[in-house]
């Protein structure tokens, strides 16, 4: 019986991690979507907080914070707010515009 409650937790946590990857590669594909169309350079992603809100895609809200920069010598943080796969809101502060 232990066995098999070790199995059943490790087939658990194999799943869960694969699910948290496959979300981060999604937050990178919208980020890296955004970035782009706003002309700005991405530097890197972290997720930093899953929660529970049922929504009709996902039951979970994932934050993700990346860092992107608009001349490539400052460096600025923004937040994307997800629902399951989809990119629901980010949040970017003000930043300088080289032209």
């Amino acid at each position: 019986m232990t066995n098999l409650l070790i199995i059943l937790f490790g087939f658990i946590g194999i799943m869960v991690f694969r699910h948290l990857r496959k979300q981060s590669e999604l937050a990178n594909k919208h980020i890296l979507r955004y970035c782009e169309e706003q002309n700005l350079q991405w530097l890197s992603t972290a997720a930093i907080a899953i929660g529970w809100q049922p929504h009709k895609s996902s039951l979970f809200r994932y934050k993700f914070n990346f860092e992107f920069s608009s001349s490539g010598a400052n460096c600025y943080q923004g937040t994307l707010i997800m629902l399951g796969p989809i990119a629901d809101q980010f949040i970017l502060p003000p930043y300088a515009i080289d032209e």
